[in-house]
Formats: C-alpha cells, structure tokens, sequence
C-alpha cells in the first residue's frame, strides 16, 4: 500500500499540467534530495594531479545538478531553499562551516545563494525530453552562475573587510578555478544519471 502511494505520488509529481500537491511522494523526494545536498557538502573527494593540483574536492556542486535534472522546476527550486533556510536557522549546521544567520558573512555563502539561481536555469533546460545540446549548455550555465555569483560575493565582501587583493586571488583560485573543469565533468556524469533515473520512476516532463 505505501508503495503505491509513493509510486502515485512521484508520477503526479511529474505529470503535465499537474498542480503542487504536497504528496507523500512529492515529500519524499524532496526529502531525499535535501539529505544528498548535506551528504555531499560534508563528503570530500582527495583530488592529486601531480605535484602542483592537490585539494579537497566536495561534490555539491554535481549534487546541486543532479537534483535539478532529476525533479520538476519547482520542486528543485523548493529544494534549495528549503536547504538553505534549513542551514540559516541556528539549529541545523548544514553547510561546510557550520550554520545560523551570521554565516551570510561567510566568504562561501555567495555560492550556496547562486544555487538558486543555477537551479532554475538548470531544470527548465533539463525538462521535457532534452537534447544533448541542451544537457551540455544546463550543466555549464549551472556551474558557471555558481561560480561567478560565488566570486562576486565573496570579492565584494573580502573588500568590505579590507582583505588583500592576493588574498582575494588565491581564495577565487583555490575554490573556483582549480575546481571549475571537475564540476563540469562530474555534473554532466550526474546529470545524465538522473535522466536515467527518473525514466526508471516513470517520470514524465510537463
């Protein structure tokens, strides 16, 4: 019975010209995608090329992707904002270093704010049936809207606090540039999981 209700709910959650509904199913997704985002921000990959590219690399970013190729344009959105309230209040420390209001004032908060913006991109141009030519341009607009409102914000917020202009360079190095390739190429592997993964939940695109 609980199968069926789950089945039902992620079908409707997909179905052309459906309203939201706050389903069992709807809920459980979302649910499950909130948990991957945390999952993800506190799991590091060792990244080593040679004697010169060594750095600890989250993959929340393909995450992020993944979750907005995989769930209807609404409903990523609201996955994202639901986490990102979540990790705000001074209950639930969600993100890298930690959580509460006071972490606005975090030099990394401007990329977590960009998912908003990457993910609305990103799962309109993830829906429907789209063509390859479609994946490839979704998974660099998201990484790439992440990236610069990341650096933007935190550049504009190094300034605030009088830090150095070399500071602020190997800061936007360590986190975006050396970073930018492996985003791209795990996102568009996470991308097209997802494109296989809600065919197997028979989902459909409206």
């Amino acid at each position: 019975m609980m199968n069926k209700r789950l089945k039902a709910g992620l079908i409707r959650l997909y179905k052309d010209n459906q309203k939201m509904r706050f389903t069992l199913g709807t809920l459980t997704l979302v649910f499950i995608c909130i948990l991957l985002l945390i999952t993800a921000t506190f799991s590091e990959i060792n990244i080593n090329i040679g004697d010169y590219i060594k750095f600890g690399y989250v993959p929340q970013i393909p995450v992020l992707l993944f979750i907005a190729a995989l769930l209807a344009p609404e409903w990523a959105l609201i996955t994202v904002i639901l986490y990102i309230i979540l990790g705000l209040t001074p209950w639930f420390p969600v993100f890298a270093l930690g959580g509460g209001p006071s972490y606005i004032l975090q030099y990394n908060f401007g990329y977590i704010l960009a998912y908003i913006f990457s993910v609305i991109i990103c799962s309109h141009k993830f829906k429907n049936k789209p063509s390859f030519e479609d994946i490839i341009l979704g998974v660099l607009y998201g990484v790439l809207i992440i990236h610069i409102i990341g650096i933007i914000y935190m550049a504009i917020l190094a300034l605030i606090k009088h830090e150095s202009f070399e500071f602020i360079f190997n800061w936007i190095y360590y986190q975006s540039i050396i970073k930018l390739l492996f985003d791209i190429v795990i996102s568009f592997v996470t991308v097209l999981i997802a494109m296989v993964l809600r065919k197997i939940l028979w989902v459909v695109f409206a």
